[in-house]
């Protein structure tokens, strides 16, 4: 199973854990190995439109890089692969679905959206399988598929139909997402790398 460092970067600054302090590029660049890929959580662009495409162009002949910034029209997309994004994750919130289709028109890069739980009580995915789109993200914790056994069964799913990644706070249940059928995790970038290398930080 594929596990991807996930970076989040808000207010400019990037972080390697959700609430960890802020570090530098070269400091992240250093213990990254040059087939790793990197997917980068751009809170500025999701909340503020503002996605960090100055960061994406410095990391991007070094890595490859996996954007998921809120892109809300074709052409935040196209600034997105110029800047030098491999995958780009699109949200169903912000990016017209109806849309998806014509990405693939400019790109061949690989396109995901993001899978959401509508509420708690009907734990169901609003998500509606639409041409163009490669693969699935997931951000809800693994709870959230054990406590009902129809939200788990449409997991294994959508992941028997497309590359399904989960994002994964504590590395120990990546065994849970392998079964499940995940295709990989996003697990925090402190964390991730030092299951490769012990005390990085």
């Amino acid at each position: 199973m594929e596990i991807i460092p996930l970076i989040y970067v808000k207010n400019r600054k990037i972080y390697t854990e959700k609430e960890g302090k802020p570090v530098s590029l070269d400091e992240v660049l250093e213990q990254m190995d040059e087939e790793d890929s990197i997917y980068f959580l751009d809170i500025d662009g999701i909340e503020k439109n503002k996605p960090n495409l100055c960061t994406y162009q410095r990391i991007t002949e070094k890595q490859d890089i996996w954007v998921d910034a809120g892109p809300r029209v074709l052409g935040d997309v196209v600034d997105l692969i110029m800047a030098g994004a491999n995958r780009i994750t699109i949200r169903n919130n912000l990016f017209p679905m109806e849309e998806i289709p014509n990405i693939k028109e400019v790109t061949e890069n690989m396109i995901y959206t993001v899978v959401e739980l509508r509420n708690e009580k009907e734990r169901m995915f609003s998500f509606s399988p639409l041409p163009g789109v490669d693969g699935l993200v997931f951000f809800s914790d693994k709870k959230q598929i054990e406590m009902d056994f129809k939200t788990g069964e449409l997991f294994r799913t959508l992941c028997n139909k497309y590359k399904v990644y989960a994002a994964e706070a504590d590395r120990k249940n990546s065994s849970y997402w392998e079964k499940m059928g995940a295709t990989g995790i996003l697990l925090d970038f402190k964390i991730a790398k030092n299951w490769v290398n012990r005390d990085v930080f």
